[in-house]
């Protein structure tokens, strides 16, 4: 993603565009792919936002939380983490990944990034809620729920089914498609948000087919890995 251009700064002035380098988490299926992490997943789009415009150079990359080699080199920070090599910088806190992003966007007067205070609290709040709800709901099912019909299989005739459910699921991540509708209230609650609301889904189309969500987002089956061992 990275590329040599030259832009002009807020004054005329011709500036070779900063490298910046962010690390993200990697699945915890698939240590290739992008895991599930909403800071990483944030951060991705917005830089993509200004590698498209022409104001950075980007560069991604998955990592291995747990494996030493991280765990040396970056002493116990957690992803998302951005270098900028130029300036011997490390952004390890997601307040200073942010800031220098927004002033990126401001030298450059790019106005992609401004954002309502009022919005962001309720966005926060419906995020948080809905996670209680999934707890909820998840505890409510296990307390009710009967044994299917593949957990009453014999062992060997279970673990053939769970090779055949692991080969699909591998098939399924090669389709991007799968990828951008994906809603985790339906595959684990039964919830989905209500038809009528013509606007939300009008939003929520026009933001699966931008090129920077479809870059940074998580294949279904790590969102659903993510969530489910945290439930």
């Amino acid at each position: 993603m990275a590329d040599d251009y030259q832009v002009q700064a807020n004054g005329g002035e011709t500036l070779k565009k900063p490298l910046l380098e962010l690390y993200v988490k990697a699945s915890g299926i698939d240590s290739r792919r992008i895991g599930a992490c909403l800071f990483c997943q944030e951060f991705w789009m917005e830089l993509y936002a200004l590698y498209e415009i022409g104001v950075a150079r980007v560069e991604v990359k998955t990592v291995n939380v747990n494996s030493e080699a991280f765990k040396k080199n970056f002493l116990g920070a957690q992803p998302p983490i951005m270098i900028e090599e130029e300036k011997g910088a490390t952004y390890t806190d997601n307040r200073e990944i942010e800031g220098r992003i927004f002033h990126l966007a401001k030298e450059f007067l790019v106005p992609l990034f401004e954002k309502d205070p009022t919005v962001e609290k309720r966005i926060e709040s419906l995020y948080r809620n809905f996670k209680l709800f999934l707890r909820a709901k998840t505890e409510y099912d296990k307390e009710r729920r009967d044994i299917s019909s593949v957990e009453s299989l014999p062992p060997q005739i279970k673990t053939h089914y769970n090779r055949v459910v692991e080969q699909l699921a591998g098939i399924d991540q090669l389709l991007a498609d799968r990828q951008t509708r994906y809603l985790l209230g339906p595959s684990m609650t039964d919830f989905d948000f209500p038809r009528n609301l013509t606007y939300l889904w009008n939003y929520v189309l026009t933001a699966y087919r931008t090129a920077a969500f479809i870059e940074s987002c998580p294949a279904d089956q790590d969102i659903l890995h993510h969530y489910k061992v945290r439930i």
